[in-house]
């Protein structure tokens, strides 16, 4: 098992530094975990300790930079977290044949936006969080928490997205917003897995301690990689696996 928990982590380190560089990190943590034996469900929810793992973290730093938007944030992430509730039980209503074929189209789907993703300008612009924009913003936030509770991959991109062109948020405020997000919604979720006996535990401690490494190490040493091809790469391999999961039986 020594063997399988070190593959474990250092898969983790590799999610977290996807994630803080590019994103969609979640589609290559996935598909490893299936390949390595786990029915799709029990992936899911073993993945779920990395990401609170994650989101712990980047809450933590973004409010040590004094990046933390409450109270919208919390509202927000209340509404995305009661959305995470339902499509959490619908994900565990489908059966597993089923849900990865979803996953492998889905997957595709991300590749997609990692090449065609841009980052949100950081210039300055006037929020738009109170009045209809805030209400506005319960109902496209809960819709993506239901999407982050049936299957969480590519979550982040739709937060940010949903952060630029509702909110008018910059990009680091949008990322202090998804973090917030994932924690309020990974921890009810995690533990509707856990209670059908669907997260490995020793698997999910070994992708949180890679996870934080990941992320810690690669904001704290500021990585400045050539972001074109690590898209590029990512999507590739992100492509790759989602066609092997699609004939994978």
């Amino acid at each position: 098992m020594l063997i399988q928990d070190l593959l474990l982590i250092a898969t983790g380190i590799l999610v977290g530094f996807v994630n803080t560089l590019a994103g969609g990190g979640s589609s290559i943590l996935y598909p490893i975990l299936i390949f390595m034996g786990m029915p799709i469900h029990t992936a899911i929810g073993t993945s779920r300790v990395g990401f609170l793992s994650q989101g712990i973290f980047s809450v933590a730093g973004f409010k040590s930079k004094g990046v933390f938007l409450f109270p919208f944030n919390l509202y927000v992430a209340l509404a995305a977290m009661s959305g995470g509730i339902l499509g959490a039980w619908i994900s565990l209503q489908v059966p597993g044949k089923d849900l990865t074929k979803i996953l492998a189209f889905i997957m595709i789907l991300i590749a997609v936006l990692i090449l065609i993703q841009s980052k949100l300008k950081k210039k300055h612009l006037h929020h738009r969080i109170k009045g209809k924009w805030l209400w506005l913003s319960f109902a496209v936030y809960f819709m993506i928490g239901m999407y982050g509770g049936f299957i969480q991959a590519g979550m982040g991109f739709m937060i940010i997205l949903a952060g630029g062109l509702v909110n008018r948020f910059n990009l680091t405020e949008a990322n202090s917003i998804k973090a917030l997000i994932v924690l309020v919604l990974t921890a009810p979720t995690l533990y509707m897995f856990a209670s059908k006996e669907l997260v490995n535990w020793e698997a999910g401690i070994a992708i949180a301690i890679g996870t934080a490494t990941g992320s810690w190490l690669t904001s704290r040493w500021s990585v400045r990689a050539n972001e074109k091809y690590l898209r590029i790469f990512i999507a590739t391999v992100v492509v790759l696996l989602a066609v092997k999961l699609w004939f994978y039986q």
